[in-house]
């Protein structure tokens, strides 16, 4: 059947991703999301089509529009139904990450987030006057003056590390429950944040992949 005349009763179905990530530098149809189509054939087809070429690492927006009218090249009367994202954003990284520099960040990290909680637990400590607190609270429940080391700071510390763990979620690798983290949650926003910034960046300067 001649390509004109192919997908005249057929229908494509495409969910897109929000993102991508390639280390090679051919972008194909398959790599953006999810394809369904009776018509295994022209799915096949549709899969190896190729959207785009990376000449340096880098990121490029390729919208639903600009989509449909490379697939319509091929099957002009197929018909297109995204149940994804409207754009999705094309990184290309030339080479993967080195493991074991992956590593050495995040040891970097974890000893800049352990003294920057422990120097802010500090300050908000010496700020409210915690001490002051203690003392005054262990006199009035004891009635004597209260020692360096009491039952007080034993309590507060195991109870401040065990609301922390609770509070996110987390503890090694294991989770407390199946929820995600707040930082899971965080870190998600910010990805769509990101995500957002990116598309609308590139949409303002024409460099995205638009029908013209």
């Amino acid at each position: 059947m001649a390509s004109g005349l192919s997908g005249q009763n057929d229908t494509l179905y495409i969910k897109l991703e929000r993102s991508i990530l390639s280390y090679e530098p051919e972008i194909y149809l398959k790599d953006l999301g999810g394809l369904e189509c009776a018509n295994g054939e022209m799915l096949a087809r549709l899969k190896a089509l190729k959207l785009y070429e990376f000449r340096h690492p880098g990121n490029m927006v390729c919208t639903m529009t600009k989509l449909v009218e490379e697939i319509h090249k091929i099957y002009p009367q197929l018909t297109v139904v995204n149940l994804g994202e409207m754009d999705v954003i094309m990184e290309y990284r030339d080479k993967k990450p080195n493991a074991a520099m992956q590593y050495v960040k995040a040891g970097i990290i974890c000893v800049l987030l352990f003294f920057g909680a422990a120097f802010t637990i500090t300050a908000f400590h010496n700020d409210i006057g915690i001490t002051d607190v203690f003392e005054k609270f262990y006199q009035q429940v004891v009635g004597a003056k209260k020692p360096n080391i009491s039952p007080i700071e034993v309590g507060y510390s195991i109870g401040l590390a065990v609301g922390i763990i609770v509070f996110y979620n987390h503890f090694g690798k294991r989770k407390l429950t199946h929820d995600p983290t707040p930082i899971q949650v965080q870190m998600r926003k910010y990805e769509q944040d990101v995500d957002t910034a990116i598309i609308e960046n590139s949409a303002r300067r024409g460099e995205n992949l638009d029908v013209s």
